[in-house]
Protein backbone atom coordinates (compact mmCIF):
# COMPACT_ATOMS: atom_id res chain seq x y z
CA UNK A 1 0.00 0.00 0.00
CA UNK A 2 1.03 3.17 -0.87
CA UNK A 3 2.03 5.99 2.11
CA UNK A 4 -0.13 8.69 1.76
CA UNK A 5 2.05 10.77 3.89
CA UNK A 6 5.04 10.24 1.42
CA UNK A 7 2.70 10.85 -1.40
CA UNK A 8 1.37 14.26 -0.12
CA UNK A 9 4.90 15.10 0.46
CA UNK A 10 6.19 14.73 -3.09
CA UNK A 11 3.02 15.67 -4.31
CA UNK A 12 3.10 19.29 -2.58
CA UNK A 13 7.06 20.11 -1.66
CA UNK A 14 6.69 22.79 -3.72
CA UNK A 15 3.81 24.37 -2.60
CA UNK A 16 4.97 27.40 -1.28
CA UNK A 17 7.48 29.26 -3.52
CA UNK A 18 10.45 30.41 -1.35
CA UNK A 19 9.42 27.70 1.58
CA UNK A 20 11.38 24.08 1.84
CA UNK A 21 9.30 21.37 3.18
CA UNK A 22 10.25 20.73 7.14
CA UNK A 23 8.15 18.23 8.04
CA UNK A 24 5.25 15.30 6.87
CA UNK A 25 3.60 13.70 8.94
CA UNK A 26 0.29 11.93 9.77
CA UNK A 27 -2.32 13.82 11.53
CA UNK A 28 -5.95 12.66 12.78
CA UNK A 29 -8.93 14.96 12.87
CA UNK A 30 -11.37 14.83 15.94
CA UNK A 31 -14.53 13.52 14.11
CA UNK A 32 -18.24 12.83 16.01
CA UNK A 33 -19.47 9.33 14.43
CA UNK A 34 -23.63 10.73 14.69
CA UNK A 35 -26.31 8.46 15.21
CA UNK A 36 -29.24 10.83 14.37
CA UNK A 37 -33.26 10.11 14.77
CA UNK A 38 -34.64 11.78 11.63
CA UNK A 39 -37.55 12.39 9.69
CA UNK A 40 -36.89 11.78 6.09
CA UNK A 41 -39.45 11.08 3.00
CA UNK A 42 -38.75 8.99 -0.06
CA UNK A 43 -38.03 11.44 -2.94
CA UNK A 44 -40.51 11.59 -5.24
CA UNK A 45 -39.05 10.29 -8.88
CA UNK A 46 -41.56 12.37 -11.24
CA UNK A 47 -40.99 16.32 -12.04
CA UNK A 48 -43.30 18.29 -10.72
CA UNK A 49 -45.78 18.75 -13.97
CA UNK A 50 -45.81 15.30 -14.35
CA UNK A 51 -46.79 14.19 -10.79
CA UNK A 52 -50.16 16.84 -11.38
CA UNK A 53 -50.90 15.66 -15.19
CA UNK A 54 -51.02 11.92 -13.73
CA UNK A 55 -53.08 13.18 -10.71
CA UNK A 56 -55.37 15.54 -12.17
CA UNK A 57 -56.40 12.64 -14.59
CA UNK A 58 -56.82 10.37 -12.04
CA UNK A 59 -59.36 13.03 -10.34
CA UNK A 60 -61.51 13.11 -13.61
CA UNK A 61 -59.47 16.23 -15.42
CA UNK A 62 -58.40 14.70 -19.08
CA UNK A 63 -58.47 17.97 -21.36
CA UNK A 64 -54.47 19.25 -21.86
CA UNK A 65 -56.19 22.70 -21.90
CA UNK A 66 -57.98 22.05 -18.65
CA UNK A 67 -54.92 20.79 -16.89
CA UNK A 68 -52.97 23.84 -17.75
CA UNK A 69 -55.90 26.02 -16.03
CA UNK A 70 -55.62 24.51 -13.13
CA UNK A 71 -52.11 24.61 -12.36
CA UNK A 72 -51.90 28.42 -13.91
CA UNK A 73 -49.27 27.10 -16.15
CA UNK A 74 -49.13 27.62 -20.09
CA UNK A 75 -50.39 24.25 -21.98
CA UNK A 76 -46.90 23.55 -24.31
CA UNK A 77 -45.72 22.92 -20.57
CA UNK A 78 -48.35 20.84 -19.83
CA UNK A 79 -47.97 19.13 -23.34
CA UNK A 80 -44.70 18.31 -22.88
CA UNK A 81 -45.06 16.65 -19.26
CA UNK A 82 -47.90 14.33 -21.66
CA UNK A 83 -45.43 13.41 -24.27
CA UNK A 84 -43.29 12.18 -21.16
CA UNK A 85 -45.66 10.05 -19.41
CA UNK A 86 -46.78 8.76 -22.97
CA UNK A 87 -43.02 7.65 -23.50
CA UNK A 88 -43.20 5.83 -20.14
CA UNK A 89 -46.17 4.09 -20.98
CA UNK A 90 -48.36 5.28 -17.63
CA UNK A 91 -51.00 7.38 -19.99
CA UNK A 92 -53.05 7.25 -23.20
CA UNK A 93 -54.48 10.02 -25.27
CA UNK A 94 -57.10 9.01 -26.91
CA UNK A 95 -59.58 10.32 -28.88
CA UNK A 96 -63.38 11.68 -27.33
CA UNK A 97 -66.76 11.78 -28.76
CA UNK A 98 -66.33 16.03 -28.98
CA UNK A 99 -63.17 14.68 -31.86
CA UNK A 100 -60.84 15.99 -28.95
CA UNK A 101 -58.36 13.85 -27.25
CA UNK A 102 -58.20 12.67 -23.18
CA UNK A 103 -55.65 12.12 -20.90
CA UNK A 104 -56.39 8.65 -19.21
CA UNK A 105 -54.18 6.40 -17.02
CA UNK A 106 -53.08 3.03 -17.91
CA UNK A 107 -52.38 0.53 -15.28
CA UNK A 108 -48.86 1.41 -14.66
CA UNK A 109 -50.42 5.01 -14.32
CA UNK A 110 -52.82 3.92 -11.70
CA UNK A 111 -49.82 2.28 -9.58
CA UNK A 112 -47.86 5.27 -9.72
CA UNK A 113 -50.67 7.72 -8.41
CA UNK A 114 -50.98 4.84 -5.37
CA UNK A 115 -47.32 5.57 -4.84
CA UNK A 116 -47.69 8.94 -4.70
CA UNK A 117 -50.48 8.75 -2.48
CA UNK A 118 -48.99 6.48 -0.09
CA UNK A 119 -45.46 8.59 0.28
CA UNK A 120 -45.88 9.87 4.34
CA UNK A 121 -42.89 10.45 6.17
CA UNK A 122 -40.83 8.32 8.55
CA UNK A 123 -38.67 8.40 11.66
CA UNK A 124 -35.32 6.37 11.07
CA UNK A 125 -32.19 6.28 12.28
CA UNK A 126 -29.26 8.02 9.92
CA UNK A 127 -25.75 7.53 10.37
CA UNK A 128 -23.14 10.48 9.53
CA UNK A 129 -19.83 11.22 10.86
CA UNK A 130 -19.01 15.40 11.68
CA UNK A 131 -15.89 17.15 11.94
CA UNK A 132 -14.99 18.77 15.39
CA UNK A 133 -12.23 20.72 13.56
CA UNK A 134 -14.56 22.44 10.64
CA UNK A 135 -17.39 21.97 12.81
CA UNK A 136 -20.33 20.55 9.94
CA UNK A 137 -20.90 16.85 9.00
CA UNK A 138 -18.50 15.38 6.34
CA UNK A 139 -19.23 12.55 3.24
CA UNK A 140 -17.54 10.39 5.67
CA UNK A 141 -18.75 6.58 7.30
CA UNK A 142 -17.27 4.43 9.97
CA UNK A 143 -15.04 2.45 7.85
CA UNK A 144 -13.23 5.97 7.13
CA UNK A 145 -12.24 6.93 10.94
CA UNK A 146 -10.29 5.26 13.82
CA UNK A 147 -9.76 4.90 17.11
CA UNK A 148 -7.72 7.17 19.44
CA UNK A 149 -5.91 3.85 20.62
CA UNK A 150 -5.12 3.68 17.01
CA UNK A 151 -3.85 7.00 16.05
CA UNK A 152 -1.45 6.81 19.10
CA UNK A 153 0.13 3.40 17.51
CA UNK A 154 0.63 5.02 14.61
CA UNK A 155 2.05 8.26 16.39
CA UNK A 156 -0.31 9.80 14.84
CA UNK A 157 -1.04 14.07 15.80
CA UNK A 158 -4.21 14.61 16.96
CA UNK A 159 -5.39 18.02 16.03
CA UNK A 160 -7.55 20.08 18.15
CA UNK A 161 -11.56 20.64 17.83
CA UNK A 162 -13.73 23.43 17.01
CA UNK A 163 -15.32 23.30 20.39
CA UNK A 164 -15.13 21.29 22.72
CA UNK A 165 -18.86 20.61 24.08
CA UNK A 166 -21.05 17.96 22.20
CA UNK A 167 -22.55 18.21 18.53
CA UNK A 168 -26.64 19.83 19.05
CA UNK A 169 -29.29 18.95 16.52
CA UNK A 170 -28.78 23.10 15.57
CA UNK A 171 -25.50 22.15 14.30
CA UNK A 172 -26.97 19.54 12.09
CA UNK A 173 -29.13 21.25 9.23
CA UNK A 174 -31.84 18.99 7.40
CA UNK A 175 -29.63 21.31 4.09
CA UNK A 176 -26.47 19.83 4.82
CA UNK A 177 -27.34 15.99 5.38
CA UNK A 178 -29.40 16.29 2.07
CA UNK A 179 -25.91 17.80 -0.06
CA UNK A 180 -24.00 15.00 1.14
CA UNK A 181 -26.46 12.12 0.16
CA UNK A 182 -26.66 13.76 -3.24
CA UNK A 183 -23.21 13.72 -3.17
CA UNK A 184 -23.41 10.23 -2.28
CA UNK A 185 -24.90 8.72 -5.27
CA UNK A 186 -22.24 6.76 -7.45
CA UNK A 187 -24.41 7.11 -10.35
CA UNK A 188 -25.39 11.16 -10.27
CA UNK A 189 -28.80 10.67 -9.90
CA UNK A 190 -30.59 11.82 -7.15
CA UNK A 191 -30.92 10.61 -3.51
CA UNK A 192 -33.94 8.19 -3.00
CA UNK A 193 -34.91 10.14 0.21
CA UNK A 194 -35.01 13.52 1.76
CA UNK A 195 -34.47 14.81 5.68
CA UNK A 196 -37.27 16.78 6.80
CA UNK A 197 -35.68 16.98 10.00
CA UNK A 198 -33.05 16.10 12.57
CA UNK A 199 -35.56 14.97 15.87
CA UNK A 200 -32.62 13.75 17.81
CA UNK A 201 -28.76 12.78 18.36
CA UNK A 202 -28.83 9.32 19.75
CA UNK A 203 -24.97 8.78 20.02
CA UNK A 204 -22.10 10.40 18.76
CA UNK A 205 -18.92 8.65 19.80
CA UNK A 206 -15.33 10.80 19.01
CA UNK A 207 -13.25 9.08 16.21
CA UNK A 208 -10.51 10.23 14.18
CA UNK A 209 -10.31 10.65 10.93
CA UNK A 210 -6.95 10.51 8.89
CA UNK A 211 -5.03 13.18 7.34
CA UNK A 212 -1.38 14.71 6.49
CA UNK A 213 -0.12 17.79 8.23
CA UNK A 214 2.61 19.47 5.64
CA UNK A 215 4.70 22.00 7.40
CA UNK A 216 6.96 24.50 5.34
CA UNK A 217 9.67 26.77 6.82
CA UNK A 218 10.63 30.09 4.58
CA UNK A 219 14.45 29.81 2.83
CA UNK A 220 15.41 33.09 5.73
CA UNK A 221 14.15 30.63 8.18
CA UNK A 222 11.97 33.30 9.81
CA UNK A 223 8.30 31.89 8.67
CA UNK A 224 6.11 29.19 8.83
CA UNK A 225 3.67 27.79 6.66
CA UNK A 226 1.12 24.50 6.51
CA UNK A 227 -0.81 22.30 4.74
CA UNK A 228 -3.52 20.11 6.00
CA UNK A 229 -3.99 17.02 2.86
CA UNK A 230 -7.51 15.58 3.68
CA UNK A 231 -8.74 12.91 1.08
CA UNK A 232 -5.19 13.00 -0.19
CA UNK A 233 -6.12 16.79 -1.65
CA UNK A 234 -5.31 20.03 -0.07
CA UNK A 235 -7.70 20.96 1.98
CA UNK A 236 -8.15 24.95 2.53
CA UNK A 237 -11.10 24.69 4.81
CA UNK A 238 -8.72 22.66 6.88
CA UNK A 239 -6.35 24.79 7.10
CA UNK A 240 -8.44 27.57 7.76
CA UNK A 241 -9.87 26.38 10.71
CA UNK A 242 -6.98 25.38 12.42
CA UNK A 243 -5.80 29.23 12.04
CA UNK A 244 -8.71 29.67 13.54
CA UNK A 245 -8.01 27.28 16.56
CA UNK A 246 -4.39 28.30 16.99
CA UNK A 247 -2.39 27.25 14.05
CA UNK A 248 0.90 25.06 14.73
CA UNK A 249 0.97 25.85 18.34
CA UNK A 250 -1.79 24.09 18.85
CA UNK A 251 -0.31 21.20 17.45
CA UNK A 252 3.17 21.39 19.60
CA UNK A 253 5.16 21.29 16.25
CA UNK A 254 8.77 22.73 16.65
CA UNK A 255 10.33 23.13 13.64
CA UNK A 256 14.86 23.83 14.23
CA UNK A 257 17.32 24.10 11.31
CA UNK A 258 18.51 21.30 9.51
CA UNK A 259 21.55 20.02 11.13
CA UNK A 260 23.29 18.97 7.99
CA UNK A 261 24.63 15.83 6.86
CA UNK A 262 26.04 13.66 9.45
CA UNK A 263 29.68 12.72 7.00
CA UNK A 264 31.31 15.18 5.11
CA UNK A 265 31.35 13.93 1.60
CA UNK A 266 35.47 13.35 0.02
CA UNK A 267 35.69 15.65 -2.52
CA UNK A 268 35.18 13.23 -5.42
CA UNK A 269 31.76 12.63 -4.46
CA UNK A 270 30.71 16.34 -3.84
CA UNK A 271 32.16 17.06 -7.29
CA UNK A 272 30.12 14.56 -8.44
CA UNK A 273 26.35 15.21 -6.44
CA UNK A 274 23.27 16.46 -8.31
CA UNK A 275 21.95 18.99 -6.55
CA UNK A 276 18.19 19.16 -5.42
CA UNK A 277 16.67 20.87 -8.04
CA UNK A 278 18.37 18.59 -10.02
CA UNK A 279 16.69 15.75 -8.79
CA UNK A 280 13.32 17.22 -8.36
CA UNK A 281 13.21 18.32 -11.99
CA UNK A 282 13.59 14.60 -12.70
CA UNK A 283 11.09 13.45 -10.56
CA UNK A 284 8.50 15.91 -11.35
CA UNK A 285 9.20 14.35 -14.69
CA UNK A 286 9.18 10.64 -13.72
CA UNK A 287 6.16 10.92 -11.81
CA UNK A 288 3.91 13.15 -14.36
CA UNK A 289 4.77 12.29 -17.43
CA UNK A 290 3.16 14.62 -20.40
CA UNK A 291 0.52 13.70 -22.65
CA UNK A 292 2.85 13.12 -25.30
CA UNK A 293 5.15 10.52 -23.08
CA UNK A 294 2.41 8.51 -23.94
CA UNK A 295 3.98 7.55 -26.68
CA UNK A 296 6.34 5.31 -27.65
CA UNK A 297 10.45 6.53 -28.21
CA UNK A 298 9.76 5.43 -31.92
CA UNK A 299 6.87 7.75 -32.62
CA UNK A 300 8.15 10.78 -30.50
CA UNK A 301 9.21 13.44 -32.84
CA UNK A 302 12.94 14.24 -33.32
CA UNK A 303 13.94 17.44 -30.78
CA UNK A 304 10.20 17.07 -29.22
CA UNK A 305 9.77 19.40 -25.93
CA UNK A 306 7.82 16.36 -24.20
CA UNK A 307 9.73 15.17 -21.40
CA UNK A 308 9.71 11.09 -21.45
CA UNK A 309 8.65 10.17 -17.89
CA UNK A 310 10.78 6.82 -18.41
CA UNK A 311 13.84 8.30 -19.51
CA UNK A 312 13.78 10.79 -16.53
CA UNK A 313 13.53 7.91 -14.31
CA UNK A 314 16.23 6.24 -15.95
CA UNK A 315 18.39 9.55 -15.95
CA UNK A 316 17.72 9.23 -12.15
CA UNK A 317 18.59 5.78 -11.13
CA UNK A 318 21.57 6.28 -12.79
CA UNK A 319 22.54 9.29 -11.18
CA UNK A 320 25.61 7.71 -8.64
CA UNK A 321 25.68 10.78 -6.11
CA UNK A 322 22.69 12.62 -5.58
CA UNK A 323 20.57 14.61 -3.21
CA UNK A 324 17.60 13.12 -1.07
CA UNK A 325 14.59 15.71 -0.49
CA UNK A 326 13.04 15.24 2.96
CA UNK A 327 10.26 13.12 1.49
CA UNK A 328 12.20 11.14 0.15
CA UNK A 329 13.81 9.48 3.03
CA UNK A 330 11.08 7.57 4.33
CA UNK A 331 10.62 5.96 0.69
CA UNK A 332 14.32 5.10 0.55
CA UNK A 333 13.49 3.23 4.03
CA UNK A 334 11.21 1.07 2.48
CA UNK A 335 12.88 0.26 -0.69
CA UNK A 336 15.23 -0.86 1.46
CA UNK A 337 13.32 -3.23 3.55
CA UNK A 338 12.08 -4.63 0.25
CA UNK A 339 14.53 -5.09 -2.11
CA UNK A 340 17.80 -5.26 0.00
CA UNK A 341 19.79 -8.84 -0.81
CA UNK A 342 22.86 -8.60 0.66
CA UNK A 343 23.71 -6.47 3.36
CA UNK A 344 21.42 -3.62 5.33
CA UNK A 345 22.78 -1.42 7.96
CA UNK A 346 20.63 1.33 10.09
CA UNK A 347 21.50 4.04 12.91
CA UNK A 348 19.20 5.38 14.62
CA UNK A 349 19.51 7.63 18.24
CA UNK A 350 15.25 6.31 18.73
CA UNK A 351 13.71 3.54 18.13
CA UNK A 352 9.34 4.15 18.44
CA UNK A 353 6.59 1.96 18.48
CA UNK A 354 5.19 4.15 15.57
CA UNK A 355 7.89 3.45 12.99
CA UNK A 356 8.72 -0.08 14.02
CA UNK A 357 5.13 -1.25 13.33
CA UNK A 358 3.66 -4.80 12.34
CA UNK A 359 4.43 -3.89 8.72
CA UNK A 360 7.83 -3.01 9.36
CA UNK A 361 8.64 -6.23 11.44
CA UNK A 362 7.20 -7.86 8.24
CA UNK A 363 9.18 -6.55 6.09
CA UNK A 364 12.17 -6.86 7.90
CA UNK A 365 11.66 -10.81 8.47
CA UNK A 366 10.55 -10.95 4.64
CA UNK A 367 14.20 -9.87 3.95
CA UNK A 368 15.64 -11.95 6.25
CA UNK A 369 13.82 -14.75 4.50
CA UNK A 370 14.42 -13.98 1.37
CA UNK A 371 18.25 -14.02 1.07
CA UNK A 372 19.73 -13.98 4.37
CA UNK A 373 21.54 -10.69 3.78
CA UNK A 374 23.23 -9.37 6.75
CA UNK A 375 21.75 -7.20 8.61
CA UNK A 376 22.70 -4.52 11.55
CA UNK A 377 20.17 -2.09 13.69
CA UNK A 378 22.03 0.06 15.52
CA UNK A 379 20.14 2.69 18.25
CA UNK A 380 20.98 5.12 20.82
CA UNK A 381 24.36 6.66 19.49
CA UNK A 382 25.13 8.42 22.37
CA UNK A 383 21.30 9.59 22.84
CA UNK A 384 19.10 9.19 25.82
CA UNK A 385 17.07 5.75 25.58
CA UNK A 386 14.51 7.05 27.55
CA UNK A 387 13.46 8.24 24.27
CA UNK A 388 13.09 4.86 22.61
CA UNK A 389 10.25 2.78 23.47
CA UNK A 390 10.56 -0.89 25.27
CA UNK A 391 8.47 -2.65 22.94
CA UNK A 392 9.85 -1.63 19.77
CA UNK A 393 13.31 -2.08 20.94
CA UNK A 394 11.90 -5.96 22.55
CA UNK A 395 10.48 -6.78 19.09
CA UNK A 396 13.47 -5.71 17.10
CA UNK A 397 15.58 -8.29 19.98
CA UNK A 398 13.08 -10.72 19.21
CA UNK A 399 13.48 -11.01 15.52
CA UNK A 400 17.52 -11.35 16.68
CA UNK A 401 16.82 -14.43 18.62
CA UNK A 402 15.46 -16.29 15.70
CA UNK A 403 18.21 -15.07 13.07
CA UNK A 404 21.62 -15.22 13.35
CA UNK A 405 22.01 -12.67 9.90
CA UNK A 406 20.16 -10.08 12.15
CA UNK A 407 22.45 -7.68 14.77
CA UNK A 408 20.61 -5.79 17.08
CA UNK A 409 22.92 -2.97 19.02
CA UNK A 410 22.76 -0.34 21.81
CA UNK A 411 25.62 2.10 20.57
CA UNK A 412 26.79 4.00 23.50
CA UNK A 413 28.71 6.62 21.67
CA UNK A 414 27.30 9.20 19.62
CA UNK A 415 27.53 8.40 16.00
CA UNK A 416 25.91 9.79 12.95
CA UNK A 417 22.50 8.68 11.71
CA UNK A 418 22.79 6.24 8.57
CA UNK A 419 21.32 3.66 6.39
CA UNK A 420 22.65 1.25 3.71
CA UNK A 421 21.89 -1.32 1.43
CA UNK A 422 23.10 -3.23 -0.81
CA UNK A 423 25.32 -0.84 -2.37
CA UNK A 424 23.75 2.70 -1.63
CA UNK A 425 24.19 4.80 1.29
CA UNK A 426 21.98 6.97 2.78
CA UNK A 427 23.57 10.43 4.13
CA UNK A 428 21.49 11.98 6.26
CA UNK A 429 20.43 13.17 9.62
CA UNK A 430 17.30 11.90 9.24
CA UNK A 431 15.65 9.98 12.33
CA UNK A 432 15.30 6.65 10.45
CA UNK A 433 13.39 4.44 13.47
CA UNK A 434 11.52 7.50 14.85
CA UNK A 435 10.30 9.92 12.47
CA UNK A 436 7.11 9.60 13.32
CA UNK A 437 5.84 10.65 16.64
CA UNK A 438 9.19 12.13 17.73
CA UNK A 439 9.81 12.13 21.23
CA UNK A 440 11.20 15.81 21.43
CA UNK A 441 8.35 16.88 18.77
CA UNK A 442 11.00 18.78 16.59
CA UNK A 443 11.31 17.91 13.14
CA UNK A 444 14.12 19.09 10.92
CA UNK A 445 14.39 20.24 7.31
CA UNK A 446 16.73 17.45 6.58
CA UNK A 447 18.06 16.87 3.16
CA UNK A 448 20.55 13.86 2.64
CA UNK A 449 22.55 12.09 -0.16
CA UNK A 450 22.24 9.42 -1.74
CA UNK A 451 25.82 7.46 -3.02
CA UNK A 452 26.07 4.24 -5.28
CA UNK A 453 29.76 4.48 -5.64
CA UNK A 454 31.01 0.98 -3.87
CA UNK A 455 34.73 2.18 -2.65
CA UNK A 456 33.08 4.74 -0.38
CA UNK A 457 29.81 3.06 0.49
CA UNK A 458 31.60 -0.51 1.76
CA UNK A 459 33.93 2.14 3.63
CA UNK A 460 30.93 3.43 5.67
CA UNK A 461 29.75 -0.08 6.43
CA UNK A 462 32.59 -1.74 7.73
CA UNK A 463 33.20 1.14 9.76
CA UNK A 464 29.74 1.05 11.70
CA UNK A 465 29.91 -2.99 11.58
CA UNK A 466 32.69 -2.69 13.89
CA UNK A 467 31.51 -0.15 15.84
CA UNK A 468 28.31 -2.62 16.26
CA UNK A 469 29.91 -5.38 16.89
CA UNK A 470 31.90 -3.47 19.57
CA UNK A 471 29.48 -2.48 21.51
CA UNK A 472 28.76 -3.90 25.35
CA UNK A 473 27.75 -7.38 24.38
CA UNK A 474 24.87 -7.18 27.42
CA UNK A 475 23.05 -4.55 25.35
CA UNK A 476 23.40 -6.17 21.92
CA UNK A 477 22.59 -9.63 22.63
Amino acid sequence: MADATVIAARRYSEQHPGYQLAYAGEVAVPVSLLTLDVLVQKRKRLPLVDEFVLRLADHGIHKIDNMAAVLGIDTPTVSDAVAHQLSVETVEYRPDSLGGRRVLLTYSGKRAVEELSTVTPQRTEHQRAFDRLLWKPIPHGRHDLITRGDAETQGMLVLPSARTGEVATGDVTPRMLNLLLERSQQDGGHSTVEVLSVEAIMRQPRLLLPAVLLVYVSDTADDQRFNLVVDDSLSESHDNALHQVGGLERTKIQIAPAVGEPVDLPAPLRKQRASYDVVRDLQRRADNPSPGDELAPTQTAPGSNHHDSVTARAELDALTVRSVPLFEHRELLMTALETARHRFLIAAPWVRDAVVTDDFLAKLETMLRRSSPTVHIGYGLGRDLAHSDKTAVNRLRGLERQYKSLTVAHVRDARPNILIFDDTWVNSGFDWLSFRDQPTHTYRPEEGTLVREKAYVDEQYSRYVDLFMGADAATRR
